[in-house]
């Protein structure tokens, strides 16, 4: 390091100086004789021949090695100060996804229980209606689905084809159908009259017991009590089916409370939703909110003799789940994460069990894990309530 310094010293024009100075010790004054002396024959050179021929400057070799110490030094010392990396930390954990907004709308899993009882009644390849599995053989669907209006004449059994727990093209469960019936009193040129609309109902009999598969719903009709449930939050008023607009999956609409100040509620049902069968969530069960089908518990009688089962308090039979070696799944696990999760209840990694216990714990339920219909109730009113 001192050999370089006495080099970069004596590379500065200071340096240069003392350098001179040390080799003129006594001072002697340099020659400044007139050119002439200096070029006896007194001829001039030419300028540019001068400026071709002058030496060009250089740096001096001493020079060039200083600063490029220099550097060296510098470089040095800039790495010298550089932190040591840091040792690689666990990574940030990706933030939560925020819940999914269901705008009291939702599909469900077919291949769970209770929507596993209901079906597509397919009509010929002109269309299709909801049916739903009420007993092993017996399907309950709207008379007018069975009329063909273009040709103005009912549908022939051997025409028709009915599929349970049908979810995007596929089903586990299918069947022919060996007749139908038509509720007394319906008339195909009635239109929307009002006996029509009260007295909408058919009953197909399938060829096949499927229902023992697939399960099956009882009916009921609405009623104070039922409403009064349904206010204590153990009983929730829901539709599924098919919806023509989407059919090759089980739609839920439940809707929501109107937002506050909003002229729109966007959870009000479409056409589409308003024409798909209407149910309660009771008692532990799934039922057929018999309304829909026919007006009231007086006017069952004939669906109470076709089915060959009485009607008491306002019920017509009573639901079935599948048989334990079945396909489908006992309980509607699926349906429950997915309200869990637009809950705010985090039902990712194995989690579903954790999540149903602090539900039930919010909502001073029954304790435990378990996925039953007081649990279905309960989520579907919240899910409104929240307008989630």
């Amino acid at each position: 390091m001192q050999n370089v310094a006495r080099a970069c010293a004596g590379a500065t024009p200071a340096g240069k100086a003392a350098t001179l100075a040390a080799m003129n010790p006594a001072g002697a004054r340099r020659d400044r004789r007139p050119a002439a002396h200096l070029n006896p024959l007194g001829q001039r050179r030419n300028k540019e021949h001068v400026m071709a021929n002058a030496p060009k400057r250089t740096g001096s070799p001493a020079l060039k090695l200083c600063l490029t110490a220099g550097l060296l030094l510098l470089l040095g010392a800039c790495a010298a100060r550089q932190p040591a990396p840091e040792a690689p930390g666990r990574p940030a954990a990706p933030p939560a996804a925020e819940a999914p907004a269901l705008g009291g709308r939702m599909t469900a899993d077919a291949r769970e229980y209770p929507w596993s009882a209901l079906g597509r009644v397919n009509l010929a390849g002109q269309g299709f209606c909801t049916g739903v599995l009420i007993g092993p053989r017996q399907v309950l669907t709207q008379a007018r689905c069975l009329y063909a209006a273009r040709e103005n004449r009912w549908f022939q059994a051997r025409e028709l084809h009915f599929i349970a727990a049908y979810q995007k093209d596929s089903f586990l469960a299918d069947s022919k159908i060996a007749d139908f019936a038509v509720a007394p009193g319906f008339s195909p040129q009635g239109g929307t009259s009002l006996a029509n609309l009260t007295n909408n109902w058919a009953l197909v009999t399938l060829q096949e017991p499927i229902g023992g598969r697939t399960g099956w719903l009882g009916l009921e009709w609405d009623s104070s009590t039922l409403k009064a449930a349904a206010d204590r939050g153990e009983a929730a008023y829901l539709r599924a089916g098919y919806r023509s607009d989407w059919p090759h999956a089980v739609s839920l609409h439940f809707g929501c409370a109107a937002p506050q100040g909003g002229l729109v509620n966007p959870c009000e049902a479409t056409p589409t939703e308003l024409a798909l069968p209407t149910f309660v969530v009771s008692s532990g069960e799934l039922r057929v909110l018999a309304d829909f089908y026919l007006h009231s518990a007086s006017q069952g009688g004939s669906l109470a003799t076709l089915t060959a089962t009485p009607i008491r308090n306002n019920r017509l039979g009573r639901a079935q789940a599948p048989a334990r070696d079945s396909l489908i799944g006992r309980q509607p696990t699926a349906t429950a994460a997915q309200l869990l999760a637009a809950l705010g209840y985090d039902v990712s990694g194995g989690k579903l069990g954790e999540a149903v216990a602090a539900f039930r714990r919010d909502n001073a339920l029954p304790p435990g894990e378990a996925i039953d219909f007081t649990l279905l109730a309960a989520l579907v009113n919240a899910a409104a309530r929240s307008g989630r």
